[in-house]
């Protein structure tokens, strides 16, 4: 029962998140970091991105909870296509993108950082999110069989992992130092 009210309070506290400035103001600039890292990206193929946005999602999740991350990382990706179209705009990767802001908020809000909650939310965003739900949209937005873009996507997915666990650790743990320091 402890666990379902701090679940609560959890998702109390991020939608309360919406009323503060700072927050807002934060946010903000933090979409605007995911627009400019996004831009970075590189297409190995029209179906195969590679990229480190995932990281702003992650610190939105974590500092702003599943209300406000999961709006911010809608956002991010919206923008992000006004800022700099790739192919047709699919709201289902927008959904993607909100999902992922949502994973690393549940598992990162008002948590202490551990190193096995980011290994968790890794792994959940890269199978359920990137491997099942963008294979879906990329087999419906270029008409290509699910099963046939599947094998290359788990390659990149998998393969990845690793890196982008160390990269999160780094990356949030450098977050949480200076945001101690402000």
């Amino acid at each position: 029962m402890q666990n379902r009210i701090s679940f609560f309070n959890r998702i109390k506290s991020s939608a309360l998140e919406l009323k503060s400035t700072k927050s807002i103001v934060l946010c903000a600039a933090l979409i605007a970091l995911y627009v400019a890292i996004n831009t970075l990206s590189v297409f190995v193929t029209q179906e195969l991105k590679l990229g480190f946005s995932f990281l702003v999602l992650a610190v939105l999740g974590m500092q702003f909870g599943a209300i406000t991350g999961t709006l911010a990382g809608f956002l991010c990706d919206l923008m992000a296509y006004i800022v700099r179209p790739m192919g047709a705009l699919h709201l289902g990767f927008s959904l993607t993108t909100a999902l992922t802001a949502t994973v690393f908020a549940i598992l990162l809000y008002r948590y202490e950082l551990k190193l096995w909650r980011i290994i968790v939310s890794r792994i959940i965003i890269n199978v359920f999110l990137n491997l099942l739900l963008n294979t879906i949209w990329l087999s419906q937005l270029y008409g290509n069989g699910f099963w046939a873009l599947l094998p290359g996507r788990i390659f990149k997915n998998i393969g990845l992992l690793p890196i982008e666990i160390i990269l999160l650790w780094i990356f949030l743990n450098a977050f949480k130092k200076a945001e101690k320091r402000l």
